[in-house]
């Protein structure tokens, strides 16, 4: 699908796990239903296309993370990396036909309860519709936010987000602060220590 319909029953925003899970579970009740997604991105994938950081992988047993609809035996690892589960949800939106219903490229501007026609009144950077049912599946963490660390304004050094991974920049030789100890720092730290700089 390239181009948005003027109304839909059901809007899902985002097209991650959660927003593919909500579409899925619709349209099982009712194969015939009106869905259509929209993601921002040019893909699906959540934060399993964005994380593309050194080490990248499921903190929770994949088996468990994987969907109840489309269960797989495949995972090569208890905890699989990113590339794998990313294969996994285009596979699923394949599988599943939820491609038909998705429009990528397509962000929410805005979107407004019309109490008296009952429907959502529905801006996005694709065109304006109407939605009876809308879905928020953006993810919590779907725009990474930098720390507020006292001198970062004037850091000369190289900065970003471990969501916004620079493959580019090598960081062999170099002194390397990490800011945060949460389950991205605690897979991508071992990949980059023995390349970084050590402190004496």
């Amino acid at each position: 699908m390239t181009t948005l319909p003027s109304s839909v029953q059901t809007l899902i925003v985002g097209a991650g796990f959660a927003g593919l899970a909500a579409a899925a579970t619709v349209l099982r009740d009712d194969p015939n239903a009106d869905v259509l997604i929209i993601e921002r991105a040019d893909e699906v994938g959540g934060t399993w296309r964005d994380n593309t950081y050194p080490g990248c992988a499921c903190d929770v047993p994949t088996s468990l993370y994987s969907f109840s609809f489309a269960p797989s035996a495949m995972w090569s690892h208890t905890f699989a990396r990113q590339p794998e589960i990313y294969r996994y949800l285009n596979s699923v939106v394949d599988d599943t036909g939820l491609r038909q219903r998705l429009v990528t490229g397509c962000a929410l501007l805005s979107a407004k309860w019309d109490a008296a026609h009952q429907t959502w009144q529905v801006q996005t950077s694709s065109g304006d519709l109407t939605a009876k049912v809308l879905v928020a599946a953006t993810g919590a963490l779907s725009t990474p936010k930098m720390p507020d660390v006292a001198g970062l304004n004037t850091f000369t050094g190289k900065v970003f987000h471990s969501a916004t991974w620079d493959h580019d920049h090598d960081l062999t030789g170099e002194r390397v602060a990490v800011v945060g100890t949460g389950a991205s720092a605690v897979q991508f730290v071992p990949e980059i220590a023995d390349r970084a700089a050590h402190p004496l």
